[in-house]
């Protein structure tokens, strides 16, 4: 099992930020290895679910979950099925003046080939999150 933590200070109020992450149509536009969702099961709520094509060692497809879902406090998405990697992702939202902090925290169940990794990919996927959430602040910035 891989655990890691990435935090994030958005130039945003926490209600703009929590828009865009919360709402699945939109990850494309702030996770570079995330080109297309689909198959939305309805409104964000706990329980909804959609599949995310991701570009990680080749072309996968997971299906993940709502599994919390707290307007502009909290939300957890949980991977279902799709590859050996399967994360839950959740995200704290923190107002900060007129921005936001999101703190990540994520623990991701590991199979296969990628047991033997578990030690390496924490770093690897920290830098990715550092990514992803400067590219969330770039968007929110010009939205």
């Amino acid at each position: 099992m891989i655990t890691f933590k990435q935090s994030g200070i958005i130039n945003a109020s926490v209600e703009k930020v929590f828009s865009v992450v919360s709402d699945p149509k939109r990850i494309p536009e702030w996770r570079n290895d995330v080109p297309q969702i689909t198959e939305i099961s309805g409104e964000m709520k706990v329980g909804t679910t959609f599949v995310e094509k991701v570009h990680f060692m080749g072309n996968k497809q997971l299906l993940m979950k709502v599994t919390e879902y707290v307007p502009n406090k909290k939300l957890v998405i949980e991977a279902q099925s799709g590859m050996p990697m399967l994360p839950v992702q959740s995200f704290t939202f923190t107002p900060e003046g007129n921005k936001t902090r999101v703190d990540l925290s994520v623990v991701m169940r590991t199979s296969g080939f990628f047991s033997m990794m578990e030690f390496m990919l924490p770093a690897q996927l920290k830098k990715m999150w550092e990514r992803y959430f400067e590219n969330l602040d770039q968007l929110v910035a010009n939205s």
